[in-house]
């Protein structure tokens, strides 16, 4: 099984790379992430713009190979502002890679942090799960968590690259406020390509507000307290490398991995904060 991310280069995403791949990893699963092919080098003055890696990408991906984790990282190419519209959509093109048939793909947030694996099994190769249905407008599907084999997705978003996918979505759009403007394009597109073949429905309301049963938010003042061996996810704390909610995090993740030592993670939060 393999989760599906992204990222652009805004530190409120990027930061949690390492990270969230750790958490996957410690429950076997391996990531994919979607990152644009070029960023932008703030550090200059100027905004110029700038190769693949910058010193903070070199850094995340150094940190990932140091500490062996799991995470295949795919560029695409986007017009300055339409990156980060591509790479929220780029996750439901996965099944584009070279991936086997039955390989299973779950859709998920960079800034999510999954621990209950118990959701991602009784699934099957027949259908795309779709979880927490219940949680988003009409006419959308969540992408926290889409579930299916790339076999399964590949009949739901036909052939092609995930680069001419993307084109042919989002290149005919013009629009200087993409970001805020088609938000929900993602959503939007996940619910257009999963009805298009066998879906199943997993609902997740608490029944009570707009939250996620099981899960621990960011917007939860009580989080803490929330903590349960039920847990399935945790919507991070942004900015997570901020060191009031890198605390909140560590706290979440020590919960759950009481015995894991995670000097890794802080001396990663430290260096990333310093080349900011």
């Amino acid at each position: 099984m393999k989760a599906v991310i992204s990222t652009t280069y805004d530190d409120k995403y990027l930061f949690f790379l390492p990270i969230t791949t750790w958490l996957w990893n410690k429950l076997g699963v391996d990531v994919i992430c979607f990152i644009p092919f070029g960023g932008r080098d703030n550090d200059n003055g100027g905004g110029k713009r700038v190769l693949y890696l910058t010193n903070k990408m070199s850094f995340v991906r150094n940190t990932l190979y140091r500490e062996s984790l799991i995470c295949s990282i795919h560029t695409f190419n986007a017009p300055e502002h339409k990156e980060a519209t591509y790479a929220q959509c780029a996750r439901l093109y996965a099944a584009s890679l070279d991936l086997p048939g039955n390989e299973k793909l779950i859709v998920s947030d960079i800034d999510m942090l999954f621990f209950n694996k118990e959701l991602l099994e009784g699934t099957t190769d027949y259908f795309i799960y779709v979880i927490g249905n219940d949680l988003v407008p009409n006419g959308q599907y969540p992408m926290c968590y889409l579930i299916g084999t790339a076999g399964i997705w590949r009949e739901a978003i036909g052939k092609g690259t995930y680069q001419e996918h993307l084109d042919n979505l989002l290149g005919n759009i013009e629009d200087q406020h993409m970001r805020g403007n088609y938000w929900g394009k993602d959503q939007e597109t996940s619910f257009e390509l999963v009805n298009k073949v066998p879906h199943v429905f997993r609902p997740r309301t608490n029944g009570q507000n707009p939250f996620a049963q099981n899960r621990i938010d960011r917007d939860d003042a009580y989080f803490l307290e929330r903590l349960s061996p039920d847990t399935i996810d945790y919507h991070m704390h942004r900015p997570g490398y901020e060191d009031d909610n890198f605390q909140k995090i560590i706290q979440v993740i020590s919960y759950f991995y009481p015995n894991e030592d995670l000097t890794w993670m802080i001396e990663y939060q430290q260096i990333y904060k310093s080349l900011m």
